[in-house]
């Protein structure tokens, strides 16, 4: 499938500096999945001022899934990670939403989440958290 990287919503990315968009030539690169939806809801702090402006619980976006991350890591805070995205992602946009937290190194988190959006292509992003430090990447299934 072609991709128009100059249609659709400013992508953001993670990397080990934080949040960032890229651009060229002054336009930047755009998502025409579902990436920013599932990066805003799970790096958005619960406690996001911007929610007093919904009147509706239910539109306020944000959760914990970063302070789980910041906790140290044993057996039952990967799994608090793994329910704290599930429960970040629990959006009408995703009919399916899988994620698998695992372990293989000292401080590092691999984050494998497997998003199923009605009518389009299943995708997967890849979240790498090593120590303070995130690095995302997108596979298109």
């Amino acid at each position: 499938m072609a991709i128009d990287i100059y249609q659709g919503d400013p992508k953001i990315t993670i990397d080990e500096d934080g949040a960032d968009m890229r651009f060229v030539n002054g336009q930047p690169i755009m998502d025409q999945g579902v990436e920013n939806l599932a990066i805003i809801s799970l790096f958005t702090d619960g406690e996001w001022l911007g929610n007093a402006l919904y009147e509706v619980t239910q539109e306020q976006i944000g959760s914990g899934f970063e302070e789980s991350v910041r906790q140290p890591i044993t057996l039952s805070n990967l799994i608090d990670t793994q329910l704290a995205a599930e429960q970040a992602l629990k959006i009408d946009a995703f009919n399916r939403v899988d994620v698998v937290v695992n372990n293989p190194l000292n401080i590092r988190r691999d984050i494998r989440i497997t998003i199923e959006p009605p009518g389009q292509d299943v995708q997967t992003l890849l979240l790498t958290n090593n120590g303070y430090n995130w690095v995302l990447q997108n596979e298109r299934l």
